[in-house]
């Protein structure tokens, strides 16, 4: 959330207008002690499996620990731990400065009341995660009514505050904002500041973006993409859109079964959460040999290239380039021509984009924006550096039949350049 917006909130809460009571107050938030003294919420702690965080019971925390030999798909638990030689900087740049991310990563998600990120909007479950000597500790905090949020956020930022790397799944736009808002709400200092911050959402599209037609109508959301990368098939999941209904409705009735799936489904996806970003590194680190198909090893090439480690990305597009997908040979083959063409290597640069031109399913016609840059560039290639003006003419008018604008108008300059070399031969 902007700074200045959060700062406008909080005058604005610090002038302590009373709320109106309501008329009538749902009986599961109203708060009458029982005969012994104990809490009304007593009989939900027991059946969620946890334990009442403030003396109302109005926020139930709840821990469970994943043991550390079980599997998450294709991977295991224990070979997920954050290790320091896995190169996070690849994935984003701006963790080159976060030193010692490793020592305790939190993974955040949050379940909320509705997307609209307003006042009445509530983060009802939090889920953190991370990894200890014995496995996966899981703590969800969930909100038995809104009088609890003060003492979430307050624990919360108490667990957050230990933390050395906060890892979110899309939590740069929505988690941490709405977080952020909430702590500005009830006047309390946000541990988020200056916590270092990774969003896996970006690094999961630049790997794996391609695989979005394979995975459905989910493109590239965590659930998606945990089945067509990880393996992982969730039996009886709660669909992402009936969780706010079914925390109100756990709030009409107090029936724990109502939010149990909901409890289940942020579990499994802090898990899916930590395996993702371990695998995402594990292939970063090992390299395009690791990859199962060659759009992963595309997508590393990219990723290599990036934080300019131009040998690895060079290997990287050589093993892509060598793919039975046409599309994906034909992008590799095009990042490296334009490698070699930096590296002032241009015959291999032109001889990569000829066969850019060569799987095209429509030579001839640039049907494609990689294929009009590779007209293009062969098109200069063989006036300026091979200095054979017949040769550019047919890559030139390849161009021309499918450009417009400004391509089109540089093109025909370029035609009837080579018009006067060829001493008027050419009709444009």
């Amino acid at each position: 959330m902007r700074p200045d917006l959060i700062h406008r909130l909080r005058d604005i809460v610090k002038q302590q207008i009373a709320p109106a009571r309501p008329a009538s107050t749902p009986r599961e938030l109203t708060y009458v002690p029982e005969p012994d003294g104990s809490s009304p919420m007593a009989g939900l702690e027991s059946a969620l499996g946890g334990a009442a965080l403030d003396d109302r019971g109005a926020c139930v925390v709840m821990d469970r620990l994943i043991e550390a030999d079980r599997s998450h798909g294709r991977r295991r638990l224990e070979a997920c731990v954050p290790l320091p030689a896995w190169p996070l900087h690849l994935l984003d740049r701006r963790m080159a400065e976060a030193g010692g991310w490793w020592r305790k990563v939190v993974f955040f998600d949050i379940e909320t009341t509705g997307l609209s990120g307003g006042a009445g909007t509530l983060a009802f479950l939090v889920g953190c995660a991370w990894f200890e000597d014995e496995g996966f500790r899981v703590r969800q905090f969930l909100l038995a009514a809104p009088a609890g949020e003060p003492a979430m956020l307050a624990a919360l930022a108490a667990l957050v505050g230990d933390a050395s790397l906060l890892v979110t799944y899309n939590g740069r736009t929505f988690d941490v904002p709405f977080m952020e808002t909430r702590w500005a709400f009830h006047r309390q200092s946000s541990p988020l500041d200056d916590l270092a911050h990774f969003d896996m959402l970006p690094a999961a599209r630049r790997l794996w973006s391609r695989r979005e037609s394979q995975v459905g109508d989910g493109g590239c959301s965590l659930s998606a993409l945990e089945r067509a990368v990880l393996g992982v098939h969730r039996a009886g999941d709660v669909p992402g859109f009936e969780i706010p209904a079914r925390y109100f409705h756990f709030l009409r009735t107090g029936e724990a079964a109502a939010i149990a799936g909901v409890l289940d489904h942020n579990r499994d996806d802090l898990v899916s959460l930590a395996v993702m970003l371990s695998h995402a590194l594990w292939l970063a680190h090992e390299g395009p040999d690791a990859c199962r198909e060659p759009g992963e090893q595309l997508a590393l090439g990219r990723i290599y290239e990036r934080a300019g480690e131009d040998a690895r990305a060079r290997t990287a597009y050589e093993r892509a380039a060598e793919a039975m997908d046409d599309e994906v040979r034909r992008a590799a083959l095009a990042a490296l021509a334009e490698m070699f063409r930096r590296e002032a290597r241009f015959e291999e640069s032109a001889e990569a984009w000829q066969q850019v031109l060569d799987m095209s399913p429509r030579y001839g016609h640039a049907v494609s924006p990689l294929d009009r840059r590779a007209a293009e560039a062969l098109a200069i290639h063989h006036e300026h550096r091979r200095k054979d003006p017949e040769a550019a003419r047919r890559y030139a008018e390849t161009l021309r039949q499918r450009a417009s604008g400004t391509l089109r108008r540089e093109t025909e300059h370029r035609l009837r350049r080579l018009e006067r070399k060829l001493g008027g031969r050419l009709q444009i």
